[in-house]
């Protein structure tokens, strides 16, 4: 009789636990000294502000919003990097860059920044108005 009650609250606060992320607060880097939380997208962590909100998820992508700032990140298996030509008349500009140790392929568009590459196979593709939020997010040296 006992174990009809015990077992599903054993359940629930197990869900609980599964459920919610760690929050820390790192001492050194771009996000140092700011709550921030791990997301796991499709395999891949990324490091993102506790002050930016989930607005959108699925299984390979999830966008956030802190105000008028958004962050969006992708991870999508087998992907290729859409190289874009510089086109000073649509004020495009395209390079490899890296971020931190990562070498990816950098497009600004307007003031609204993408960062492509690839980690383990998989495609990952950062898009925000925010380049040090972009370097943060993605937590390698």
């Amino acid at each position: 009789m006992k174990l009809r009650y015990i077992l599903p609250i054993l359940l629930f606060f197990g869900l609980i636990c599964c459920v919610s992320a760690e929050t820390f607060m790192p001492e050194e880097g771009i996000f140092a000294f700011r709550e921030v939380e791990v997301f796991e997208i499709n395999g891949i962590n990324f490091t993102v502000p506790t002050d930016y909100e989930v607005t959108s998820q699925n299984s390979t992508e999830m966008q956030f919003a802190h105000g008028k700032d958004k962050l969006k990140i992708s991870v999508t298996e087998n992907g290729k990097i859409k190289k874009v030509k510089k086109d000073l008349s649509k004020n495009i500009t395209a390079e490899k860059t890296m971020f931190g140790s990562v070498k990816g392929y950098f497009v600004d568009k307007n003031g609204t920044f993408t960062f492509s590459y690839k980690e383990d196979g998989k495609l990952v593709v950062i898009k925000s108005k925010d380049t040090s939020l972009m370097m943060g997010v993605i937590g390698k040296d």
